[in-house]
């Protein structure tokens, strides 16, 4: 939300920026090892860090971040020097185990035992201009090691990954959470414009299939911040592609669609633009092989199903699939499956 300033006349009219919050993830399910593993706080270099997705911070771009605050029952190590950084992250979970590298150094916190916030306020503000941000939170000086719960929310993937060095392993140990803390964001809007590119990239694409229950997904992700995609999709029919979706633009971080046809061999056109300027044209071709109709009361390979469950990307129940929605399709004999999709 945009808060207009008052300026006030001081000596030699000075302006200041008023602040504004934004707070994501909250809720309160817990997790004892991101933003930090506090049993490890005893050992330095141990991290976690958080990938929180661009449609959650649509209102901080553009913006100076200032600061950051996590939420906890009760902070129980002590003596920790905990250092914060934030990076664009170009991937949207940890599924790889790997850490986003680059962070920005942004300020230093030693926690107090009994504190219900862990408030980071940074020495320079972080310029965020969009994308998938993520959060690093490290122990630059150890401290006494004690467990520590924060609040936050569950998610169907793993948004989160900490690491630490235990002293009776020769090599780090690296976790993931299918879990996002809550935090609160402090910052200046509108304080800064997001530079204006001067080329633009094509977009990339992610392909995947969910055990060949709900089709094959193809994702269009840009790779320019800021620029439109134009995509189209052939299919082929008697060895020549046939056009099945005209060219169609989409704004945003990324476009997901969704291919039903059993036996079909596809091919995704798609470029980006800003202006007056384009990318290079890209394509993405893929067969889908088997892709067996679900339904409510369908059978499919044997197993029925007893029912479906729509969540958004925080991990919060929704009552229907409505923008970038996780499905959950849970069968008679207990087995579940997941799709994301977007509605």
């Amino acid at each position: 939300m945009k808060k207009f300033f008052t300026l006030i006349a001081v000596a030699a009219m000075a302006f200041a920026a008023q602040a504004t919050e934004l707070t994501v993830c909250d809720g309160e399910d817990t997790n004892g090892y991101v933003p930090i593993y506090g049993y490890y706080v005893d050992t330095e270099g141990t991290f976690g860090q958080m990938i929180y997705s661009a449609d959650m911070l649509t209102d901080m771009v553009g913006a100076e971040i200032t600061g950051v605050k996590f939420y906890t029952p009760g902070i129980n190590f002590s003596g920790a020097t905990l250092q914060v950084g934030m990076a664009k992250a170009e991937k949207n979970d940890f599924e790889d185990y790997v850490a986003v590298e680059g962070a920005t150094v942004l300020g230093t916190l030693v926690p107090n035992v009994g504190d219900t916030e862990m408030t980071f306020v940074f020495d320079e503000p972080y310029v965020y201009e969009g994308g998938n941000l993520m959060i690093e939170v490290r122990v630059v000086e150890t401290g006494t090691w004690k467990g520590t719960q924060f609040y936050g929310v569950n998610t169907p993937y793993y948004y989160s990954f900490y690491q630490y060095q235990s002293a009776w392993s020769s090599t780090p140990s690296k976790y993931h959470e299918a879990f996002l803390p809550k935090a609160t964001f402090t910052y200046e809007a509108g304080q800064v414009t997001p530079p204006t590119p001067t080329q633009v990239g094509a977009p990339r694409f992610e392909g995947y299939t969910e055990d060949g229950i709900t089709g094959y997904g193809v994702t269009i992700i840009p790779t320019t911040e800021g620029s439109s995609i134009m995509y189209c999709v052939y299919v082929e029919q008697d060895g020549q592609w046939v056009l099945v979706r005209d060219w169609t633009e989409y704004e945003g971080t990324e476009k997901e669609i969704w291919f039903n046809e059993e036996n079909a061999r596809y091919r995704v056109e798609a470029y980006a633009y800003v202006g007056e300027l384009q990318s290079q044209q890209v394509a993405y071709e893929f067969v889908v092989e088997y892709v067996p109709q679900v339904g409510i009361d369908e059978i499919n390979g044997g197993k029925t199903v007893a029912g479906v469950r729509y969540f958004n990307v925080a991990g919060q129940e929704m009552s229907e699939a409505n923008g970038l929605t996780i499905i959950v399709t849970t069968y008679t004999d207990g087995t579940t499956s997941t799709a994301k999709v977007i509605k």
